[in-house]
């Protein structure tokens, strides 16, 4: 009845490919329980801390070997084979001639045949006909994957047919590692496989009074198949719940069935009652299809479908499309009431031939940034501004690489949206490899060729030219641009100092440009330029640490380098429209230099036995661990106009600039780039602190500031993101430079923070956590509460089974919904409103 939906939505490990689905012959189940539920989904941060019952066992916390009422006689037994009955006994009597005696096998009674074993008080052998009759405490096994027991039964070793009265049993293992027991008037083995049960009851809870159950007034278990059940009851506590015509239940934990996965409904003001199902196809051995369907009472209908392949152990692809039609319920479309509906296609796969090629794809292609604001589960996807879709091929072989590239991208920001593409995108390059006829020199080389596309589309586009001064760019569908970039390098070391001289040039060839006007025009452009660098990297200093004891206690290693780096020859730097960081290369002269403080201690994988009892670090499996590190980073620019490239008073992106920090500072000319201050902790596996900071040099202090913060323990996990910029007022000299609000052109202020907390055992007793999303500066700007979602959970975990709520809020851009989700999972069957229906978004 209760499907485990995880595995049927999350792309499994190479080894778990073959997946168990359960089906529910129902056309409704959505008065299973007295209260509604909805779907889960967690977003990146959200999914440490919530999606509380759904995860499966990987141990069975039952070993078959519990339920042995009885024990072999003998200390030193031997196995029946296919055609050889052993049996063991305290007390026999026999009956009859050869052939046709009847044996009767009193006091600890163990029969042994094959896989099969048969135990009870009292067993009388019909030899002529292969007839067993057991009478107390009877229990037959077969190999551990099934095991029934009874007041009395028979059994016949030749057919392997038989029956038990007064029965109670348990089968093989289910999808999460379970098993599910059954009491019942009577269980027949009909078949080698298949055992009819009448008037059972099923559950996976061992009291006496079970806290859920399913009654049935026939049952059908095969074995390594499913259990299928009619005329059934859910029973809460031994008191009925709900009735159901029809039952199905997954035994199979290697195997997949098509059917009905399991309904899940909810509620939000905006949207209304929300009901979701799906039904699920194997498409033979390695590949499946699900279909799913959504009703928003308040708003539409969704619809899509996922499909996963795999063509073998490291190969797969998964892809599907899912739609709304929104505004086919409730109010009609209107300036109050928008259509956001839309679509999504999305795809994400790796393949590796036999060729040595591997080719990768990575699809999300929205209708409308509205329609995954409004329908996505995942905060994630509500505020990220970026769907980013690519594929890719590519081989290599000795020195040389070759990448096909197809890529598209859109960026979402206040009034516009630039759309890029890289269709189609040929890479070619050679690794460092040298030269023959010149010892010690090494060459290298990168080549491109590229159909590139830039297209701005503005909302409101007078704002969009008081902005930029110009109208948005609309470059063809398919320019043409041709790169190529010839290194040579030359390393020299010495005891104290290595030494790398690299010199290079570049070619990249444009069909389109821009005119002075900033207008996209059929005039083609050739940017050419050189470029030397000189890397001087000393040798690392490292000194041991001791404690008083004369132990090793952690090892300090410092690592400087500096770079000096020049390319000039850039010219039209105006021209070159900006498709990526490829067009981003301007003149400049500059020295980046940095700074590594590293501490390493000691890790043990092994551990040796002592005399005492305790255990003593074997010194040959001592690993070095980096503990914690400390970078600084910082360029010094002799030309701080970048050859012209840069314009003053209005944001730059140089690759001079970016590739130091991803925080803007190319507002205006300087010499002294920020200093970037990157922190690492990690003093073990279950804790973790990463920092980064960017400092500036010109009176403008700290600029930027992100953090995150990881602990894990068995009753507390804690996640928490954090970052600060800073809209930065500039320094008298260089008031001419500054934006319209007297700031810094390209800083903004900024103060976001996500905390996440869980405290309990999902598994047992207790449980819960919150997560929260806070954006601190632009609510406030709003006149907003600073808090945009949020997510809280509690919950209690049984021995079989598991209950939890969750609350959900979303308070960011066009989604105003708060939402409550009522989560149940039962042992051995799955899990109830845990999961979402296609979505397509990660």
């Amino acid at each position: 009845l209760l499907q485990r939906l995880r595995a049927s939505i999350e792309a499994p490990a190479p080894d778990e490919m073959r997946l168990t689905k359960s089906h529910i012959l129902l056309p409704i189940l959505s008065a299973l329980l007295a209260v509604t539920v909805a779907a889960q989904q967690t977003n990146p941060v959200d999914r440490r801390v919530s999606n509380p019952i759904t995860d499966s066992k990987t141990v069975n916390p039952v070993g078959s070997e519990a339920y042995a009422r009885s024990r072999v006689v003998d200390s030193d037994p031997v196995e029946g084979g296919g055609d050889e009955l052993v049996v063991y006994s305290m007390r026999q009597s026999v009956e009859g001639d050869e052939g046709g005696r009847v044996i009767t096998h009193s006091g600890k009674v163990d029969v042994r045949y094959g896989v099969y074993r048969l135990q009870a008080d009292k067993i009388v052998i019909y030899e002529a006909d292969g007839r067993m009759v057991a009478e107390g405490n009877v229990i037959f096994d077969q190999r551990n994957e099934q095991r029934i027991g009874g007041e009395s039964g028979e059994w016949n070793y030749r057919t392997k047919l038989g029956r038990f009265v007064k029965s109670s049993g348990f089968t093989n293992q289910t999808v999460d590692g379970d098993v599910v027991f059954f009491t019942a008037d009577l269980v027949e083995r009909i078949s080698l496989d298949e055992v009819v049960v009448s008037n059972g009851k099923f559950t996976s809870c061992q009291e006496d009074v079970p806290k859920w159950s399913f009654t049935a007034g026939e049952a059908r278990i095969r074995l390594n198949d499913r259990i299928r059940l009619s005329n059934v009851r859910f029973r809460v506590l031994d008191r009925t719940l709900v009735p159901l015509p029809f039952v199905s239940i997954p035994i199979d934990r290697t195997s997949r069935a098509s059917g009905f996965l399991l309904p899940s409904g909810g509620f939000s003001a905006r949207k209304g009652y929300r009901l979701s199902s799906a039904y699920y196809q194997t498409l033979g051995p390695s590949a499946d299809v699900t279909f799913r369907a959504d009703i928003f009472t308040a708003r539409g209908v969704g619809f899509g479908f996922d499909a996963r392949t795999r063509a073998n152990d490291r190969s797969f692809l998964n892809f599907g499309f899912y739609g709304v039609k929104d505004r086919f319920f409730g109010a009609k479309a209107g300036p109050s009431t928008p259509d956001q509906g839309g679509s999504v296609v999305f795809a994400e796969g790796v393949h590796y031939f036999e060729n040595g090629f591997a080719g990768a794809v990575d699809v999300r292609l929205t209708s409308n940034l509205e329609f995954r604001q409004v329908f996505s589960d995942g905060i994630q996807q509500i505020i990220s501004p970026i769907e980013v879709s690519q594929g890719f091929v590519t081989r290599s072989w000795g020195n040389f690489t070759l990448d096909l590239l197809a890529r598209s991208q859109v960026i979402s920001i206040p009034n516009v949206r630039i759309r890029t593409r890289n269709l189609p995108s040929v890479h070619f390059e050679k690794r460092p490899s040298e030269l023959g006829f010149l010892p010690n020199v090494f060459l290298s080389f990168r080549t491109a060729a590229d159909g590139v596309s830039r297209r701005d589309e503005a909302d409101d586009i007078g704002a969009y030219r008081v902005k930029t001064g110009s109208d948005p760019v609309n470059s063809p569908s398919l320019g043409q641009r041709l790169d190529i970039h010839p290194l040579i390098s030359i390393p020299l070391s010495s005891r104290y100092l290595n030494v790398t001289t690299t010199f290079g040039g570049r070619l990249t060839y444009y069909s389109n440009s821009f005119n002075d006007m900033r207008q996209v025009v059929g005039r083609d452009l050739l940017r050419k330029y050189g470029e030397v660098e000189i890397d001087i990297r000393p040798v690392a200093l490292a000194r041991n640490f001791y404690g008083g004891s004369n132990g090793f206690r952690f090892r300090h290693v410092i690592e400087a380098y500096a770079t000096y780096r020049r390319i000039g020859g850039v010219r039209d730097f105006a021209r070159t429209i900006r498709h990526d960081h490829i067009d981003t290369v301007s003149d400049t002269d500059e020295v980046e230099f940095g700074v590594s403080n590293r501490f390493f201690t000691r890790r043990y994988p092994g551990k040796t036995d002592v005399a005492d009892g305790g255990a003593a670090k074997d010194p040959s499996t001592a690993q070095p661990f980096e503990t914690f590190t400390l970078s600084v980073r910082g360029k010094y620019f002799l030309d701080p106009r970048f050859g012209g490239a840069l314009t003053p008073g209005r944001r730059n992106q140089l690759s001079a600039i970016t590739g130091l920090t991803f925080y803007s500072f190319g507002g205006i000319p300087r010499r002294w780039s920020p200093l970037s201050v990157t922190m690492t902790y990690r003093p073990s596996g279950k804790v973790f602190i990463d920092s980064r900071t960017d400092i500036g040099l010109n009176g403008d202090g700290v600029r930027a500031v992100s953090a995150t913060v990881g602990l894990e323990r068995p009753l507390l996990k804690l996640y928490q993101s954090f970052y600060y910029t800073r809209a930065v007022t500039l320094v008298p000299s260089l008031f001419a430079f500054a934006s319209a609000d007297g700031k810094e052109p390209g800083s903004l202020r900024g103060s976001q923070w996500n905390p996440s907390v869980f405290l309990g055992d999902r598994d047992l007793g207790w449980f819960g956590g919150a997560s929260l999303y806070f954006d601190f500066q632009n609510r406030r700007g709003l006149g907003g509460r600073p808090l945009i979602s949020s997510l809280y959970t509690v919950g209690y975990a049984y021995d079989c089974c598991s209950l939890a709520v969750q609350y959900y809020t979303f308070n960011v851009g066009v989604r105003r919904e708060n939402r409550f989700v009522f989560s149940v999972k039962l042992n051995g069957l799955g899990s109830f409103g845990t999961e979402q229906y296609g979505q397509g978004l990660k």
